[in-house]
């Protein structure tokens, strides 16, 4: 098993926090893991376990109850803390993310493991899954020290099917990945870089980064190599993302023409570079952003204006740019998200239902139809990065053709909402998404500011929603305050 700071507890480190593919939280040598109570979470009567469910004490006893050990190994689960949910998106199941805090009493080593909860609105469905996977073999290609639990465990009391990273039903070859799977192909292109000299590989290590269940998972692939005529050392990486069904070959293909696209030309921005796709295993290889990310920026307390004014350059260019998407989103698409958001938010948290009704309602009847241009689609401090010489837009998954407002007005909820950006200054947020919005008006037609604020308030009940699903302490207030400033634009605009 790897030490402390080369367990799943890196997993923290490669992207920075978001909301969508949070990574796990880290725990605390002595802190008392409690979290939001089954008093703060909302109920649903089709899934009288979710009381339970969401209780990080009452989950340590499940989990220590029914998880077992594989063989040869001696495991202790000292803490849990729940870290994602998906509800209310299916009538059959809630999918329910967890990190438990373990220990290995024999090596004194400790580190934090990702568990999934698959919890059915039927037993019988529960049962009859977990009936279908036992029997298989899901660890024969994972990595030896991930091997900590049985990958699939059950919890009658919860109708409840478990899951145990890196195993995963709908990503079957996350564990191979894992192991090394994609390193014969990935490692040529990585000593590319080097020039000329007799390249060894010394150690190769892959950690996950992000990890969504079922959905997808991104993992940092490092490997240490020396020159065995001056012995000089490097250390090279990459990223690695793991898509359901062939979703990855789509984003290469993308990111290539993007790339393409740009010899035509310099441009404000960049995107990231695509190495490799390897279907075999579908997951894109894709090239470290240079840089750090506008979150980290923004949280390590420097000034925030001249970055955001780079950044709304950046921005402002790719929305009037002639990109290769074939993808479109209509009107209707985006008042699809927007109405999902205001549902689940206004379950969630009550006291704001009045205001995400008005917002829904709001947003339904002003926002009209108009001429589409690119947009990423998920625009945040995570994925923008900033260097000496560009600002590079990470994570294309989500891009189409749109309303081109629609990019500013997300990150400007990310900003207002100041989600991932926990430990920044207070002011900093303000000051930035002052400096962005001007700037950003300043390079695109005067007519997209009218629809701004329309826009602003359906990405911020979006943001709200990304909130509670992360489920981290204090979420409800958080969810009020991002909807209020939903509400507040409304009603004031942007000041």
């Amino acid at each position: 098993m790897r030490d402390e700071h080369r367990t799943p507890a890196s997993a923290l480190a490669a992207f920075g926090p978001e909301i969508d593919d949070a990574a796990p939280p880290t725990f605390v040598e002595g802190e008392r893991h409690t979290g939001p109570g089954p008093e703060e979470f909302p109920s649903d009567p089709d899934f009288p376990e979710l009381a339970v469910a969401t209780n990080p004490e009452a989950m340590l006893h499940l989990f220590r109850k029914h998880l077992r050990p594989v063989a040869g190994r001696q495991l202790h689960i000292e803490a849990c803390m729940p870290f994602r949910f998906r509800c209310r998106q299916a009538t059959s199941r809630y999918v329910l993310q967890y990190t438990l805090r373990v220990a290995d009493p024999e090596s004194g080593r400790r580190w934090n493991h990702w568990v999934t909860g698959l919890l059915y609105s039927d037993r019988a469905k529960a049962d009859q899954r977990w009936r279908e996977l036992r029997f298989e073999r899901p660890w024969h290609e994972a990595p030896e020290d991930w091997r900590t639990f049985e990958p699939i465990g059950l919890i009658p009391e919860l109708r409840m099917l478990v899951e145990v990273f890196p195993y995963d039903r709908r990503l079957p070859h996350l564990s191979a990945v894992m192991a090394g799977g994609a390193s014969q192909q990935l490692e040529p292109l990585l000593l590319a870089r080097l020039g000329p000299g007799v390249w060894a590989v010394e150690e190769r290590t892959i950690e996950p980064s992000r990890y969504r269940t079922e959905l997808g998972a991104a993992l940092e692939h490092r490997i240490r190599v020396q020159d065995s005529q001056s012995g000089r050392r490097e250390t090279l990486r990459c990223f690695l993302k793991l898509y359901r069904k062939d979703h990855g070959a789509e984003a290469y293909r993308l990111l290539q023409s993007l790339r393409e696209w740009m010899e035509n030309g310099p441009r404000p921005y960049s995107v990231i570079k695509p190495l490799t796709y390897l279907p075999e295993l579908g997951t894109l290889a894709l090239e470290e952003a240079p840089g750090l990310s506008l979150s980290q920026l923004l949280i390590s307390g420097m000034d925030p204006a001249n970055a955001l004014r780079r950044v709304a350059r950046a921005v402002a260019a790719f929305s009037q740019d002639d990109l290769p998407f074939t993808r479109i989103e209509s009107r209707e698409d985006q008042l699809k998200d927007v109405r999902s958001s205001s549902t689940l938010v206004q379950w969630a948290c009550p006291p704001v239902k009045g205001m995400a009704q008005a917002i829904t309602v709001a947003v339904e009847s002003g926002l009209q139809d108009v001429p589409a241009g690119p947009i990423h689609g998920d625009l945040k401090p995570d994925h923008i990065f900033l260097s000496d010489d560009d600002v590079v837009f990470i994570d294309l998954d989500s891009a189409v053709l749109g309303d081109p407002v629609r990019d500013p007005a997300h990150l400007f909820a990310y900003l207002t909402g100041k989600v991932g950006l926990g430990s920044a200054p207070r002011g900093a947020a303000r000051e930035a998404t002052t400096a962005f919005v001007d700037e950003y008006f300043h390079h695109v037609p005067g007519s997209w500011r009218d629809r701004f604020p329309l826009h602003c308030a359906g990405a911020l009940l979006e943001v709200a929603c990304g909130i509670f699903r992360h489920h981290e302490p204090g979420w409800r207030m958080q969810v009020r305050e991002v909807v209020e400033a939903g509400e507040h634009i409304l009603s004031h605009g942007f000041e």
